[in-house]
């Protein structure tokens, strides 16, 4: 077994908390291959998190969706939002160049939840 067959849960990530916090956020952009070139066709987006059960480590979770969850405004104003999501995997894949492993997360949808708690980063 190597890592590459593993599929990893939020919980695992972040020592057994299923919620982050949201610091950014991209969209995800279709790329041609044959022209090497970004397309204008938005895919997704990709939301950066902080696992701050686990050394306040970043990772970007791609969603398929295509509206953002939050403004981007509000995300600016408030520098970090509690969130989790639905349908979260992470799995490590094999960068053949550098002849390390790196990790790739996905969800199906990223859930904003409301709390009143200020945070500080």
């Amino acid at each position: 077994m190597t890592p590459d067959n593993l599929t990893i849960t939020l919980p695992i990530l972040n020592n057994g908390s299923d919620e982050a916090l949201l610091i950014g956020m991209a969209p995800i952009m279709e790329y041609d291959k044959e022209s090497r070139k970004r397309t204008d066709k938005q895919l997704g987006i990709s939301y950066m998190i902080v696992l701050n059960k686990n050394n306040f480590e970043k990772i970007n979770v791609k969603v398929g969706d295509l509206k953002s969850a939050i403004p981007m405004e509000d995300l600016e104003e408030k520098n970090a939002v509690k969130c989790t999501f639905k349908g979260f995997k992470a799995r490590f894949y094999r960068d053949f160049k550098t002849n390390s492993y790196l990790l790739t997360a996905s969800a199906d949808a990223i859930i904003i939840l409301d709390d009143d708690d200020e945070i500080t980063l």
